[in-house]
């Protein structure tokens, strides 16, 4: 997919998904936050069966956090999760200094067999059986810097999608009544 389709795309998810949701703003950002922090949960492959019952139970929108989920990825999982992994550590341990070696420690086999096998790994199961022993040596870090990371895109992302709504909300209805009374 080029990128003007993506972005097209991204446009047209935002546009019918959420700013047309027959919702109130609130609980249509509030939808947004919770898909926000689940994105960068290290649950790649659950997201979407952990959000709907969250957002259920938390009377948010079901259908407009859901594009944000697909902030993680297979193609964007290990910059995200080295980056949450990163803040969390930093929160965890400050007096640690994260070196090269560290870095190729907590990688392991999933770093080298990316970086060997290419992108195709991904298909493989020792792969992934790798990134699962991965993700539990390093789960306190990995999951403090998703709720660090989370917050910090969830919390600024309720409120403009908050604002966006109620602006085109507005601009909607001012355009609606400029229009005059339909004659039938």
């Amino acid at each position: 997919m080029r990128p003007r389709d993506l972005w097209r795309r991204v446009q047209q998810i935002v546009f019918h998904n959420i700013l047309h949701a027959d919702d109130t703003p609130h609980r249509i950002a509030w939808g947004v936050f919770i898909g926000a922090m689940i994105a960068f949960t290290p649950t790649l492959g659950l997201q979407i069966v952990l959000y709907l019952p969250i957002a259920a139970l938390l009377r948010a929108n079901k259908v407009s956090g859901i594009p944000i989920l697909f902030i993680s990825n297979p193609f964007t999982a290990v910059p995200l999760y080295y980056a949450t992994w990163s803040v969390g550590a930093a929160v965890l341990h400050p007096e640690r200094e994260i070196t090269r070696g560290t870095i190729n420690t907590w990688l392991g086999n999933t770093g080298r067999s990316l970086k060997d096998g290419g992108i195709e790994r991904l298909l493989e199961s020792e792969f992934w059986s790798d990134t699962g022993r991965l993700l539990v040596s390093t789960g306190g870090e990995l999951w403090m810097g998703a709720l660090v990371c989370g917050l910090l895109v969830a919390l600024p992302s309720y409120f403009v999608t908050r604002w966006g709504i109620n602006a085109f909300r507005h601009l909607r209805e001012g355009r609606r009544l400029s229009r005059g009374p339909i004659d039938h």
